[in-house]
């Protein structure tokens, strides 16, 4: 199936997609959309309609429809000292799963990253999710709660 899958840049177009498959995604965590602070218009705004964009992405179609992305944004890292990748979502739909759409996505971004030299790739994936944490594991990724010996944390500023 992934043979018939293409991978894309996002266009504004894609954003209801994008906004339905990340409603998918959150709705898995039992967040209803009522919960959710991001909206379809935020992002229009951040990703499309501002220069330059807060975010990039990345979209899976198949047979032309939309089938996952993967959203994702630059900040420095003084621990390597250069521009890191961060993947802030990357999410396909339940009936495509484990059929190499995700592996074809996370390639995706990791040739932009190759090609724009930049100098790591980082995104951070629930404990309690070992099918993706075993994906990640297959490319080479090493969980930093281990080797680093370091927790994420977040303080919201958003209402």
């Amino acid at each position: 199936m992934a043979d018939e899958c293409t991978v894309r840049k996002a266009v504004r177009a894609d954003c209801k997609d994008i906004w339905e498959m990340f409603l998918q995604s959150q709705a898995m965590l039992d967040v209803t959309p009522e919960q959710v602070k991001f909206s379809k218009e935020t992002l229009q705004r951040d990703g499309f309609d501002c220069s330059p964009p807060l975010f990039h992405c990345f979209v899976a179609e198949f047979r032309g429809v939309a089938i996952g992305y993967a959203l994702y944004s630059y900040q420095y890292s003084a621990y390597e000292g250069g521009l890191e990748m961060r993947v802030s979502n990357l999410f396909v739909k339940e009936v495509y799963r484990c059929k190499g759409v995700g592996k074809l996505l996370f390639e995706a971004l990791i040739e932009k990253a190759k090609q724009q030299k930049i100098v790591g790739i980082e995104w951070m994936v629930f404990n309690w999710n070992r099918t993706a944490i075993k994906f990640y594991e297959n490319f080479g990724a090493q969980d930093l709660t281990i080797t680093e010996k370091v927790h994420a944390f977040r303080i919201s500023l958003s209402e």
